[in-house]
C-alpha cells in the first residue's frame, strides 16, 4: 500500500512539474533575441519602419531585436525564408502589401499563399498614394483627368516606380474604375518618375505621399487626389478619389508583422500587446509621424481578414490589366 502510494504521488509530482516547466516557458516568451526579417534593402521604407517597431519591441519585450535584411524578386526571397523557419515566435517579418498582396500573383516562382502560409500578428502602418500631375497642367480635379483620359485614349503617359509595384496596380486600378487608357511608363525608382513628371515627359503619376509632399509643398506639382478611404494629415484639403467619383476606391501600400504559419496564439498574443504598445510609444509615435506614415494597429485576425482582402483585390486588378513580370 505505501508503495503504491509513493508511485501516485511520484506520478502526481511529474504532471504537477510537467505543467508548472509548460507555463513558465510561455511565461518567459521572449527569452532571446528575437530576428526581424525585412524582404527588402536596407534604407527602404519597410527597413526603416522594422527599425523604428524593432526599438519598440526591445524595449516592451526585453530582447534584442536583430534586422535581418534579405532581398528580392518582390520581396518573395525573404518571405519563402520565412517559411522555412521555425514557428516559435523568434523570427519574424516585417512583410508588406507587395509580397503579401501582390507578388505571388506576378512572381511563378513565389510559390507560396499570403493566407495560409504565415502567421498575422499586426498591420502597423500604411502610406497613402497620391494622384499628383504637373502644376504646369490644365488639369485639377479626378474629373478633369479622367475627362483629357477620355478625349485621348491612351494618350495620356502614367508613371510608376516599376512594373508591378504598388503605384503601377493602383493606376491600373483606377483605369478600371473610370474607364480610361493611359499609357504607363515604368521606371527604375519612384524619384526618377518624380523627375520626368516634373520636365514633362509624364502626365501622371500614383506615388508614396511621404516623397512627393515637398514638391507639393513648393508648388511644383498638384494633388489631385489622395487614395486613402479618408483624408491624411499632411495634406488634410486634399480630397480622397472615392469621394470624386470613384466610391469605394482605396489603395494603400501598407506593412506588417508576420511569423511562419502554426505559431502559439499565446505567443502571438504576447507580440501582438508588445506591438501595441510600440506604436503607441511617444518617441515611436514621432518617428512615424515623421515619415508620413499611417499607423493601423489591430488584433492578429484583422490583419489576417486583411491580407485576405488585400489578396483578392490586388489579383483582380492584375488579372484584369493583364500585368506581366518577365
Amino acid at each position: 500500500m505505501t508503495c503504491r502510494l509513493t508511485q501516485v504521488m511520484f506520478a502526481l509530482l511529474i504532471v504537477c512539474f510537467g505543467a508548472s516547466t509548460s507555463a513558465q516557458s510561455k511565461d518567459s516568451f521572449p527569452d532571446k533575441p528575437i530576428t526581424l526579417v525585412v524582404p527588402y534593402p536596407a534604407g527602404q521604407s519597410v527597413d526603416s519602419l522594422a527599425r523604428m517597431i524593432g526599438e519598440g519591441l526591445t524595449k516592451y519585450l526585453g530582447q534584442p531585436v536583430i534586422i535581418d535584411n534579405k532581398a528580392g524578386a518582390g520581396g518573395t526571397i525573404g518571405s519563402k525564408y520565412l517559411i522555412r523557419m521555425p514557428a516559435d515566435g523568434y523570427t519574424l517579418s516585417m512583410n508588406a502589401s507587395g509580397p503579401l498582396g501582390i507578388a505571388p500573383h506576378l512572381f511563378k516562382e513565389a510559390n507560396y499563399d499570403p493566407r495560409k502560409d504565415f502567421t498575422p500578428i499586426m498591420a502597423v502602418a500604411a502610406v497613402a498614394q497620391t494622384l499628383v500631375v504637373s502644376s504646369k497642367t490644365n488639369i485639377k480635379t479626378v474629373a478633369d483627368l479622367i475627362a483629357a483620359a477620355r478625349n485621348r485614349p491612351n494618350g495620356l503617359n502614367f508613371g510608376s516606380p516599376g512594373n508591378g509595384s504598388t503605384s503601377h496596380l493602383t493606376q491600373e486600378m483606377f483605369k478600371q474604375l473610370a474607364g480610361v487608357k493611359m499609357q504607363h511608363v515604368p521606371y527604375k525608382g519612384g524619384p526618377a518618375a518624380v523627375t520626368d513628371l516634373l520636365g514633362g515627359q509624364i502626365d501622371v503619376l500614383f506615388e508614396a505621399a511621404p516623397l512627393v509632399l515637398p514638391f507639393i509643398n513648393r508648388g511644383e506639382l498638384r494633388a489631385l487626389a489622395v487614395s486613402t478611404a479618408k483624408p491624411i494629415d499632411t495634406l488634410p484639403n486634399v480630397l480622397t478619389i472615392a469621394s470624386q467619383g470613384l466610391p469605394g476606391f482605396e489603395a494603400v501600400g501598407w506593412m506588417g508583422i508576420v511569423g511562419p504559419a502554426g505559431m502559439d496564439p499565446v505567443r502571438v498574443q504576447v507580440l501582438s500587446q508588445a506591438l501595441k504598445q510600440s506604436i503607441s510609444d511617444p518617441s515611436i509615435r514621432a518617428k512615424l509621424d515623421s515619415t508620413g506614415m499611417l499607423t493601423i494597429g489591430g488584433s492578429p485576425k484583422e490583419f489576417a481578414d486583411f491580407i485576405e482582402t488585400e489578396y483578392a483585390k490586388w489579383g483582380a486588378v492584375i488579372q484584369q490589366a493583364g500585368v506581366k513580370l518577365e
